[in-house]
């Protein structure tokens, strides 16, 4: 793509020799005073690589264009180029102080003169770069810079996952993720992802956990891709914000919106959700894979509420919560699904007599875990199903538990039952 450059100047023989001259090598667009090309440069800014004005005519305004582009930031990437037909005195070079970039003698040779037009192009964007990073660094978000291979050109700011070997003027740049990285996955996941947007130019956002010298973060990367001036992609620039607070709260809270605040175990509608995925995913082709499903039901627990007072009624419920999660497994699905109501789902297990035990097991450990006359109230009955025996969806297992359950209460409670198709 060819640059384009704005002059400043009254048409001469000069002037066009010098435009046939640059032709070849920048798209020049003349107009005859400094007003007009300020409003050019103005009105197609993105366009324009810099803007040569005729010597004698700027100093009659006495520099006004250098004034008006130093102004104004926006322009602080545009060189402007002095332009004289003699020799410069002292007073030329005026000019040079003044915040022109560069002054061209005419006549000169065309090699030399795009060259010199050319290195304040270079040297401006320099500037302003360097600069930029300056600015960046303040942000409390780390801004870098990766080229077409995916190594790092410069970043803002050096975090404490990247592992730096303890050298004194370590550098990033020219590095890869996994050259300077702690957390090797990660780091294998952020070259794979510029490997894909370096290919289909594609952007990219993610969230990603890091775990290292004891510091729990989450990182959120938001990447897109830069492109030259022939449209081509030439790198990848990123943002990386620490969302640790943000993600940590937003963790509790979907935890507590699936988990029961009282006993700690899932909630109804989380609990099924996932004993459906499960059955749904893990056990859906109805393989030699065994599974249970329990039904637990606290009998009479409105005696206790009514005897020893909803305080003493909410530590039962507690502390069956805690047994729960201690005897059973934790690849176990476990929750409450009602006031006095709990659910388990047993997940490959050896036999039957595995699940049988374990129920035992929770309605020992109940009665055992209060003293005094609270002993004497509290007990468990527990309905049983089998996966696949009774069922390979969770409402087939849940109403054969739930009949197990009704078997026990019809016959004395405290005790558990597997169903027997009844």
């Amino acid at each position: 793509m060819i640059k384009k450059i704005i002059l400043i100047s009254p048409e001469s023989d000069p002037v066009c020799e010098f435009m046939g001259q640059i032709s070849q090598d920048f798209e020049v667009m003349r107009v005859d005073d400094e007003e007009q090309g300020f409003e050019l440069l103005d009105e197609r800014l993105k366009e324009i690589s810099a803007v040569i004005v005729d010597l004698g005519l700027t100093k009659g305004t006495d520099y006004s264009i250098i004034k008006r582009v130093n102004a104004d930031m926006i322009f602080a990437h545009i060189p402007v180029i002095a332009l004289t037909d003699h020799s410069p005195d002292a007073g030329d070079l005026v000019c040079l102080d003044k915040g022109f970039s560069e002054l061209l003698t005419l006549p000169g040779l065309r090699q030399i003169m795009v060259k010199r037009i050319n290195n304040a192009i270079r040297a401006k964007d320099s500037f302003t770069y360097s600069e930029m990073q300056k600015m960046l660094k303040q942000l409390p978000s780390n801004i870098y810079l990766k080229d077409a291979q995916g190594r790092y050109v410069f970043c803002t700011q050096y975090w404490h996952h990247l592992h730096q070997n303890g050298e004194k003027h370590w550098t990033i740049r020219g590095k890869t993720d996994v050259d300077i990285r702690k957390d090797k996955d990660n780091a294998l996941k952020a070259m794979e992802t510029d490997r894909i947007m370096l290919e289909t130019g594609q952007g990219t956002d993610y969230i990603i956990e890091e775990n290292q010298d004891g510091i729990q973060e989450f990182l959120e990367l938001v990447k897109r891709p830069v492109y030259d001036e022939d449209g081509k992609i030439s790198g990848i620039i990123a943002l990386i914000n620490d969302v640790t607070e943000k993600q940590l709260l937003k963790l509790e809270l979907e935890k507590r919106s699936k988990t029961d605040e009282l006993t700690g175990l899932l909630n109804k509608g989380a609990v099924q959700d996932l004993i459906c995925m499960m059955l749904n995913n893990y056990y859906k082709d109805e393989s030699d894979n065994t599974c249970a499903l329990m039904m637990i039901d606290a009998d009479h627990f409105k005696n206790v509420n009514d005897t020893f007072g909803h305080i003493a009624g909410d530590r039962v419920l507690a502390t069956i919560g805690r047994l729960i999660q201690n005897i059973f497994r934790g690849r176990d699905v476990a929750g409450r699904i009602g006031g006095d109501e709990f659910m388990v789902f047993l997940r490959d297990i050896k036999s039957r007599d595995m699940a049988v035990g374990l129920a035992q097991r929770l309605q020992n450990e109940v009665q055992n875990a209060f003293s005094g006359d609270l002993e004497k109230c509290v007990s468990l009955s527990i309905g049983i199903s089998i996966y696949p025996e009774h069922g390979t969806k969770f409402e087939e297992l849940y109403d054969a538990a739930d009949k197990a359950l009704y078997y026990v209460k019809e016959h004395g409670r405290a005790s558990h039952h597997i169903y027997d198709g009844v």
